[in-house]
């Protein structure tokens, strides 16, 4: 058995403001140091050239201030990650807006970095119980063509147009997403993800009474090896409206032990309040 994922991020205990000031003053200091560091390169790749005639010294120089920038754009992006864990380990959609807007605020001129903050916030319309907002804010929102960015996109679509009951907007997320895995390389990370995230959605979206054996094992392993606490409460939702659906209320009464799935979401506490409403 996996261990069980957390339940309380590095952000628990700060306020929106605060997390949007501390990431905006990692970035400010990470772009004040590698500007210098391009300066330096840049300065040594220019006397390489005019000053020792050396060629391959300002190829060389040329390289090192491509490799700041790819550097840069990586370090941002696995910092932005971290910020999700205020979502999907804390549950707190609201702080998960207020964070959020305030970075989309700073980043409005940059069209990628205000498209993926959309995205995100989509997230928090959906997850306060908003699933219309969350399609309208992504209305036109896209990607690189080969982005795995476009899995996110395409999954939240699908969920929202599920809580809408709008088949024509599920069946052409679900198209889109499936274009998007079969154009990945075989193999390849981006479309291991990409087939996992279509393989969930399908099972979820199937009706749990037609769910078979393989259908039951493959939720109670998303429930044992999620990959965050949100992902488990959600599983075990699911999880628990079958084993209501099969008449096992004991299994569904654990399921849905609060001990178990706070910190939850609006949208996951409306959920488990559904679904204890059916109990014996």
């Amino acid at each position: 058995m996996s261990e069980p994922v957390s339940r309380r991020s590095a952000f628990a205990e700060k306020s929106a403001d605060e997390i949007a000031r501390s990431y905006l003053g990692w970035f400010r200091r990470l772009r004040a140091c590698c500007a210098v560091a391009a300066v330096i390169v840049g300065t040594v790749a220019v006397a390489g050239l005019v000053v020792l005639d050396s060629l391959a010294l300002y190829l060389l120089g040329l390289a090192a201030l491509v490799g700041v920038g790819v550097y840069v754009r990586w370090r941002v992006n696995r910092e932005f990650q971290t910020l999700i864990a205020i979502i999907n380990t804390d549950c707190d959609a609201g702080k998960w807006r207020g964070a959020i807007s305030r970075l989309r605020e700073h980043d409005a001129r940059r069209r990628r970095a205000r498209s993926l903050c959309d995205c995100y916030l989509a997230i928090a319309d959906l997850e306060e119980l908003r699933p219309a907002d969350a399609l309208a804010r992504m209305s036109g929102l896209s990607f690189g063509r080969r982005s795995a960015l476009n899995v996110m996109l395409y999954q939240n679509r699908v969920v929202c147009a599920s809580e809408l009951r709008d088949a024509a907007t599920l069946d052409a997320a679900l198209v889109a997403l499936r274009e998007l895995a079969a154009g990945y390389r075989a193999g390849s990370k981006k479309r291991e993800l990409a087939e996992r995230q279509l393989a969930d959605l399908e099972l979820s979206l199937k009706p749990r009474e037609a769910w078979d054996a393989e259908d039951e094992a493959r939720a109670r392993g998303r429930v044992e090896a999620a990959s965050s606490h949100r992902e488990h409460v959600s599983w075990s939702l699911l999880l628990a409206d079958r084993e209501l659906l099969a008449g096992d209320a004991a299994t569904a009464r654990r399921l849905l032990d609060e001990s178990d799935l706070a910190p939850m979401t609006p949208r996951a506490a409306a959920r488990r309040e559904a679904l204890l409403a059916r109990l014996p």
